[in-house]
């Protein structure tokens, strides 16, 4: 048997002329006389339709092709064809991009259609043999919760298929952005545009240019105008990193996007509508910053539909030496031989805190590929002087905090940093006499990152302050 055929049409001498058309070639054929009929059956996660045909449907409400994209997402092998019986059976702005929905014109003969059909069954094959190859491949790459029920395949399909906002809570380098990619992966988006924008890169203005555009002129240096992140991902999925280090002002612009689903690009009035799945990912409590009143509690609920933590590697002890195994893999040079881990190497590994998570790890399975020696690596693994314990971060139901102590140490390191980076920012400018832009080519930053540090630490507001106390 070469596939199952499902034949969608209104008109019986249609479905007369393709059984005998496709009887001939040994292909099974199903025939349904509607869409919510073919719909209801090609939305069972069990079907195995190689091909879709639609035949003289009328389908000229945008609903009917979302849900064909829907369908396309739960088996990205089915091959969806449509055959209008006129001109007018379809909308004139077919909102169909997916390569799997295709719009046929009429055939010159139900041999053509056939050859048509043919062709798609063995375009479905492929992919459904590349799809498969692609799993096996992946299947020790599964490091985020490979052995947590939670992160099955089946809790990533509903959550993929949801369609709702994601909140990914876990450490630095646990995989939060696979993780976003995988829920995409699995979603009705999954052919449309995915975008990621670290909030903490980037300060606010440019992370508010960088997801809303802006228009000519909205700024020095605006000389065209220029979609933003929204924008350019119409359809898709747009990732925020770190958006528990997003600006208070810059959170309410994008609470405003979630409820109305518009964006008003940097200097302009115009307003855009956009269709964008929004996940965000941070390291942080975020309970605590809305204690702290960095974090807007109403932009929180908006984000939280959906709530995931990754754990620490440290908490996932049977998926490290699997996931090594792939990192050397990914790393080792055509025709190298892959070095082996020893079994000392093994408990070395196993007994290490990891505070760099799966980031970490791949940097250490780089680094053995380099020395080609165990035991220099089980020596560096044992006299790691552990840092800090990492910062705990929120669950939906439970809150834990640092003790004291580790509190206090970080605040005195971020304070120790704050001022370092005050005093490179005062050098600068006195250097250059306080021509700011000479003072941002000396330091190598962007003007506007510079401009933006003078701010956060109100280093302009100091020198008027001082020069206000010297005139009187």
């Amino acid at each position: 048997m070469l596939g199952e055929i499902v034949v969608v049409g209104e008109h019986r001498d249609v479905h007369a002329c393709l059984n005998q058309g496709f009887g001939e070639r040994d292909y099974s054929l199903l025939s349904l006389k509607d869409i919510p009929e073919a719909v209801l059956y090609l939305r069972d996660p069990a079907c195995t339709a190689s091909v879709a045909l639609f035949c003289n449907v009328t389908m000229r409400r945008e609903q009917d092709f979302n849900v064909l994209s829907e369908i396309s997402a739960i088996h990205p092998h089915l091959q969806i064809l449509l055959l209008p019986e006129n001109s007018r059976s379809l909308p004139i702005d077919l909102p169909v991009r997916n390569g799997n929905i295709r719009m046929l014109s009429k055939p010159a003969s139900m041999d053509d259609l056939v050859e048509t059909v043919q062709n798609s069954v063995s375009t479905a094959a492929i992919l459904t043999e590349k799809a498969k190859q692609n799993e096996k491949d992946s299947e020790s790459e599964e490091s985020i919760g490979g052995t947590l029920p939670l992160f099955s395949t089946a809790f990533l399909t509903r959550v993929g298929m949801a369609d709702v906002p994601v909140l990914l809570h876990g450490e630095t380098g646990v995989g939060k952005e696979v993780m976003a990619r995988r829920l995409c992966a699995y979603s009705p988006r999954a052919h449309k545009p995915f975008l990621k924008l670290n909030c903490a890169a980037l300060p606010s203005e440019l992370v508010e240019s960088e997801l809303f555009g802006y228009e000519k002129g909205a700024f020095t240096g605006a000389v065209i105008d220029k979609p933003g992140k929204f924008e350019i991902a119409q359809g898709g999925t747009i990732l925020l990193d770190e958006i528990g280090d997003m600006d208070i002002r810059l959170q309410a612009k994008l609470l405003q996007v979630l409820q109305d689903g518009e964006i008003q690009p940097l200097g302009g009035n115009r307003t855009v509508k956009v269709n964008v799945r929004v996940l965000a990912a941070t390291h942080r409590d975020l309970r605590r910053a809305i204690e702290q009143g960095t974090f807007r509690e109403d932009l929180y609920y908006r984000l939280n539909v959906i709530n995931i933590v990754i754990p620490p590697l440290r908490d996932r002890k049977s998926e490290i030496l699997p996931l090594a195994e792939v990192l050397l893999g990914r790393h080792l040079r055509p025709g190298a031989v892959m070095p082996e881990i020893t079994t000392e190497l093994q408990q070395a590994m196993m007994e290490y805190h990891w505070p760099g998570n799966v980031r970490e790890l791949e940097n250490i399975m780089r680094r053995f590929l380099v020395y080609q020696s165990s035991s220099m690596l089980i020596e560096e693994l044992m006299n790691t002087v552990p840092c800090s314990a990492p910062k705990p971060v929120a669950t939906s139901n439970h809150y834990r905090h640092m003790d004291g102590n580790n509190s206090s140490s970080m605040d005195r390191l971020a304070e120790q940093s704050r001022q370092a980076e005050s005093k490179l920012l005062l050098e600068a400018l006195e250097a250059t006499r306080w021509n700011r832009r000479q003072a941002a080519v000396r330091l190598n930053l962007e003007y506007r990152a510079f401009l933006y540090k003078l701010q956060k630490y109100g280093i302009a507001d100091k020198r008027e302050k001082s020069e206000a106390e010297y005139g009187s």
